[in-house]
């Protein structure tokens, strides 16, 4: 309805202007808001405001203007013009009985949007390094990455998924290092704490005993030290894979996918980092200093220059990350979202300065920082991590809660604020828990409508809209029908500003407003128009449940 709205003022903006001699092509956009008080209509605009310094002329005397012929429009029922020129719209009830029926025979394309039609996106997230298992921290950005794929592809953009694959580097070599020790350990050749630095860890005493039991005992000697690198080129890439694998096994759990999965070391060995070095050398931004080579970043807004190879001439994982989104451009992206941990913020402006560097716009490139969640209990705090290197697992808590508790929960708050997970609050099966009490709105419509279906009323036919809800006049009705008009700009507001916690914000509202309205209001009642009209509401309002619970990957239970 704000676009319809803003129809209207625009409508009375070009005449008022014409009658003033102002040309319609220099008028300013228009800006149609939700009033915070209810008493003050159902829309507002601040258009006169935005005129009087234009046409040189009291905002008053405009919005007094332009209320005269804003109330020449018939689904206006009022218009009053308050303060210094705020232009105030109530719409007639009518008009929302009729945006009921919108809604109804949109169905489960209602709020489909063309905003981000014709552009291409491609969102990168989750990205662990295959040193280890996703624990919870991960599967927060997992949440986030694929919740906001979902709710731009909603918007119309053609959106890819994208996983990093950090396999590249020292920490890879750490890696076949540790599951060759723990090997070794297995065969009886080494004991106690393992060297600094080496990675911790159950799984991987658990890849040591496929190891042997797969390719025997005899793979390296007894006798080796640690800075030999014998057999690394097989327990390296072995752990990665078998990692990898597990993290493809715990995603698919938790109902996220990707369209590609993109190695790192791959970079390296085709030679698109040396490329990529050697286009920014041309550019003239790279010199030499202290042996190592330099990007000078801080000539595009970073606080420093950063290192992109250095004195022992190995390659930064900076330097990969610049050719890797270099290739991202390449492939035609118009957009590209990172999601990343909040402690990579100090990254954000070096590849800002690198994509700029290489010519490309940085305004197409955004960063999602997600912050840390913590675990507890009924409110008490659980450890996340041991010594010996054990944590809890994103698999762990999705078996434990459930996909639906885990991924709605994820999105809970803001991604750039602290979140606090609560594990017996995940599972229960009370109106405490934001999942559950969205989910049984829905089941309870259900519910409803099977009931109506036995009173032989036509849930899924014309009948429900042959009286237009005419009969909700309460103002909870009201106020329902508002909610749902509401999605379709909610939408378009959470893709343009990629904030999909908006999506359990709004079905936080949705789910609680209709549960009092059932709490006070019997749908099915002897009334046979009245309860016509409550059941294309209440229709209406699972239907847009149904649309918000898809788009969080969350299912719709018809029985609860």
């Amino acid at each position: 309805m704000k676009k319809r709205v803003g129809e209207f003022v625009r409508r009375a903006v070009t005449a008022v202007a014409a009658e003033r001699g102002f040309a319609a092509a220099d008028l300013p956009e228009i800006v149609i808001e939700q009033p915070r008080e209810k008493s003050f209509g159902d829309f507002a605009s601040n258009i006169a405001m935005q005129l009087a310094g234009r046409w040189k002329t009291n905002p008053r005397a405009i919005g007094e203007a332009l209320r005269l012929e804003l109330e020449k429009e018939p689904d206006l029922a009022r218009v009053t013009v308050d303060g210094p020129g705020f232009i105030n719209m109530t719409l007639d009830v009518g008009c929302w009985h009729r945006r009921l029926v919108e809604i109804a025979e949109a169905g489960d394309d209602f709020a489909r949007l063309d905003y981000g039609r014709g552009r291409k996106v491609l969102v990168e997230f989750v990205s662990a390094n295959p040193t280890g298992p996703l624990h919870i921290g991960h599967g927060r950005g997992a949440a986030v990455g694929d919740v906001l794929a979902r709710l731009l592809t909603r918007a119309g953009y053609e959106v890819d998924r994208e996983y990093y694959v950090n396999d590249a580097g020292n920490q890879m070599r750490i890696l076949g290092r540790s599951l060759r020790w723990r090997y070794l350990e297995l065969l009886g050749h080494r004991s106690g704490p393992l060297p600094e630095g080496y990675y911790q860890g159950e799984y991987l005493v658990k890849l040591a005993q496929e190891v042997r039991s797969a390719h025997g005992d005899g793979l390296v000697p007894a006798d080796l030290t640690e800075d030999d690198d014998q057999g690394l080129d097989f327990f390296t890439p072995y752990a990665a894979e078998a990692i990898l694998n597990g993290i493809r096994n715990d995603l698919e759990l938790f109902g996220v996918g990707f369209e590609y999965w993109t190695s790192e070391k791959e970079f390296f060995t085709s030679g698109r980092v040396d490329a990529v070095l050697d286009e920014l050398r041309e550019k003239g931004v790279l010199y030499e200093q202290d042996g190592a080579l330099w990007f000078a970043s801080s000539r595009f807004g970073d606080e420093k220059d950063r290192v992109v190879v250095r004195a022992n001439g190995v390659k930064t994982y900076f330097a990969s990350d610049i050719a890797y989104h270099r290739d991202k451009f390449e492939r035609g992206y118009d957009l590209l979202i990172d999601v990343w941990g909040a402690d990579h913020h100090g990254y954000v402006p070096r590849l800002r300065a690198a994509i700029e560097a290489l010519g490309c716009d940085p305004e197409r490139f955004a960063v999602i920082l997600v912050q840390l969640v913590s675990l507890s209990r009924g409110g008490t705090p659980v450890a996340m991590s041991t010594r010996s290197g054990e944590f809890i697992t994103l698999e762990e808590v999705v078996r434990e809660v459930g996909r639906d508790a885990a991924r709605y929960f994820f999105l809970t708050r803001r991604s750039d604020s602290h979140l606090e997970f609560d594990l017996e609050l995940a599972k229960a099966q009370n109106n405490d828990n934001p999942v559950y009490y969205a989910q049984y709105a829905h089941a309870r419509i259900c519910s409803i409508l099977r009931k109506a279906r036995e009173e032989e009323f036509d849930v899924h036919g014309t009948e429900l809209r042959a009286g237009c809800g005419s009969c909700l006049t309460m103002p909870e009705e009201l106020e329902l029908i508002k909610k749902l008009d509401d999605f379709t700009a909610l939408l378009e507001s959470a893709a343009r500003n990629l904030e999909p916690h908006r999506l359990t914000y709004y079905l936080d509202d949705l789910a609680t407003r209709f549960h009092s309205y059932y709490n006070r209001h019997r749908v099915v009642t002897d009334d046979r128009e009245t309860s016509r009209d409550r059941l294309l509401l209440v229709t209406c309002i699972r239907q847009v449940i149904n649309i918000c619970l898809g788009l969080l990957g969350v299912s719709s239970p018809e029985r609860m």
